[in-house]
């Protein structure tokens, strides 16, 4: 079965702020509270409460990571079992995504998944900076995950974006110069799309210009005064 894990850089990211961060205020907490002579007993009593604080969260970070092991997702094209944990695993079809078990939602660069189980949520998060991220996301399209969330994939996009942007070159080879002609009668040119009817976006990843009917003059191009 195909994996998709935790990527490495989120991991070096994690261990640099533990590192950085929590490690070594531990170790002051603990230095001033049972080691420094100069101390008062309102500053011991403060850094006292760091001692468990962030001790207890680098602990947990140990023992998330070493012993019970990072959250990761094996896969077919059939079934697919989210791992939690080394001890705890849950598996699905792919046809059972989304339902009464089991949420997705799209989560900024990726997917986070939500399961139910005796009364407890589980949250799985995947993004681009996992490992087999690209892998797995594709499977999601092709077992019919994405649309089953109403989420378009990046080709999806792209198709949609082609096909609005040959309804305009329909357009504008039937209107030459993308201005339609001047109705009769005491009028202006719309304001809003400067008399061309549509109004034009630039779509950044596709660098190509796309457009939409202006509201405001009906696709006319131009107002009554």
């Amino acid at each position: 079965m195909k994996k998709c894990t935790i990527g490495l850089f989120s991991k070096i990211i994690t261990f640099l702020v533990f590192a950085v961060f929590f490690i070594p205020l531990t170790g002051i907490c603990f230095y001033i509270t049972f080691l420094y002579p100069h101390a008062t007993q309102e500053e011991r009593l403060l850094f006292l409460a760091g001692v468990p604080m962030f001790g207890g969260l680098v602990a947990f970070a140990i023992y998330r990571t070493f012993y019970l092991g990072l959250v990761w997702v094996e896969y077919d094209m059939e079934n697919v079992i989210f791992h939690y944990s080394r001890k705890e695993g849950y598996r699905f079809r792919w046809a059972e995504i989304p339902g009464n078990r089991m949420q997705v939602e799209r989560a900024g660069g990726g997917y986070v998944f939500y399961i139910q189980e005796n009364g407890r949520q589980r949250k799985i998060p995947l993004n681009r900076l996992s490992k087999g991220y690209k892998d797995f996301e594709k499977t999601l399209e092709q077992t019919g995950v994405l649309y089953r969330i109403g989420v378009k994939t990046q080709e999806e996009f792209k198709r949609d974006a082609e096909r609005v942007f040959e309804q305009y070159q329909k357009y504008r080879e039937a209107h030459p110069g993308s201005t339609p002609p001047k109705p009769e009668g005491d009028c202006m040119i719309c304001p809003d799309c400067q008399g061309k009817g549509l109004l034009l976006k630039k779509l950044p990843l596709l660098k190509v210009d796309v457009g939409k009917v202006c509201k405001t003059c009906g696709s006319s191009g131009y107002l009554p005064k």
